[in-house]
């Protein structure tokens, strides 16, 4: 009897033994449980500001594929201006705006500049105008707007080269609070209003105007403009289809780009006419590669016998309408598109809020109304 005694007390020993240690060890375990949850509430901190630091933040500028004027439903008609936003608030008399152009060779930039002056001096202000020499210098275009910056503009007026060859120089001037009159035709993301004609409508226009010339039958070849530039693109593109949709019995032959100048138009044509004496029209992608075809046509003889069409209604498109050589021009109307630019900048500087598209217009032109449009 006294060694089982002996036995129990042990087996109540062992078991206070492992039953403190459990003890114990749970205590030890909701400890660590508690000093795990601890240091959470500090790091949960950043997630519940996180938002307010996104809020705070500038907003990213938006990439090209973001904004197209064509596509874009914040869009008023340039006519609609007066009607929604009243007269155009006077402007600080003398102070300069500062004016960049793709390059004052083409006569469509001359016109967009003659309605700029045109405003400015009705407004009594000042605007400085600057381009580069080719419509294919990106990096020139770019340092012009750089040097101007921080000479004391009030606000930009910018025709940029490409769509994005500006963005650098754009965004330091938007850290400033000036705005941004984006003008016809490539734009710029992060401006504050584009004014332009909307370029898809422009070769819609044109398909729809040889179509029907040509009685939805023939051959037609595009002279397309700068490579990969947003208005040849669109303007490519909005003719073929219009062509495709509607007229199926018309050929697209050949399609090559002269970078908007004259004397490569006429060499491009000259090769099309070489490929394809057949040709029944052209679809050149600005007047003076259109007009370049004329001369084509002109040295091969074929003058009057094949359709040509460009864009822009410069004075010189519009006098060889008159002469019977080119078919037509599609006018954006330049002086007039300057014009409306300048006062939508100037209704920014007063504190309105225009819309993010303003849209300018077009207007097919032939022998049929030539005088009645055309520049004086």
């Amino acid at each position: 009897m006294h060694k089982n005694e002996g036995r129990i007390k042990m087996k109540k020993v062992l078991s206070w033994v492992i039953t403190i240690f459990l003890v114990a060890s749970l205590t030890l375990a909701i400890g660590c449980t508690k000093a795990n949850v601890t240091p959470t509430t500090p790091s949960s901190t950043p997630t519940t500001q996180s938002p307010v630091a996104t809020q705070t933040s500038p907003t990213p500028s938006p990439t090209p594929t973001e904004f197209n004027p064509d596509t874009n439903p914040d869009k008023i008609s340039y006519d609609q201006l007066e009607a929604k936003f009243g007269p155009v608030p006077s402007p600080t008399p003398g102070i300069t705006i500062g004016a960049v152009f793709k390059n004052l060779a083409n006569e469509f930039w001359v016109a967009l500049e003659q309605g700029y002056q045109n405003k400015a001096k009705e407004y009594g202000i000042q605007v400085d105008c600057q381009a580069t020499r080719s419509e294919t210098d990106l990096d020139a275009q770019l340092s012009i707007l750089e040097t101007m910056i921080g000479k004391g503009y009030k606000g930009y007026l910018l025709s940029p080269l490409s769509n994005e060859n500006l963005n650098s120089a754009v965004a330091k001037i938007k850290a400033t609070g000036l705005p941004i009159v984006n003008v016809n035709c490539e734009f710029i993301a992060d401006a504050d209003v584009f004014v332009g004609s909307m370029q898809l409508d422009i070769g819609r226009l044109a398909g729809e105007y040889i179509g029907q010339k040509l009685g939805g039958k023939g051959k037609v070849a595009i002279i397309e403009g700068v490579p990969g530039s947003y208005t040849s693109t669109c303007r490519v593109s909005g003719f073929k289809e219009v062509i495709q949709a509607k007229y199926p019995g018309i050929e697209i032959v050949a399609s090559q780009p002269a970078d908007y100048e004259r004397e490569k138009g006429m060499n491009v044509a000259m090769n099309i006419l070489t490929a394809h004496p057949d040709l029944d029209a052209i679809y050149g992608c600005n007047d003076n590669m259109a007009l370049g075809a004329v001369e084509a046509l002109r040295t091969v003889g074929k003058l009057g016998k094949v359709l040509v069409i460009g864009i822009d209604g410069t004075k010189q498109a519009y006098e060889s309408i008159a002469k019977g050589e080119l078919t037509g021009t599609i006018d954006q109307f330049p002086m007039k598109t300057g014009e409306i630019a300048m006062e939508v900048l100037l209704r920014l500087l007063g504190g309105q809020h225009i819309p993010r598209v303003v849209s300018t217009p077009i207007k097919m032109i032939d022998s049929s109304n030539y005088q009645e449009y055309m520049p004086k």
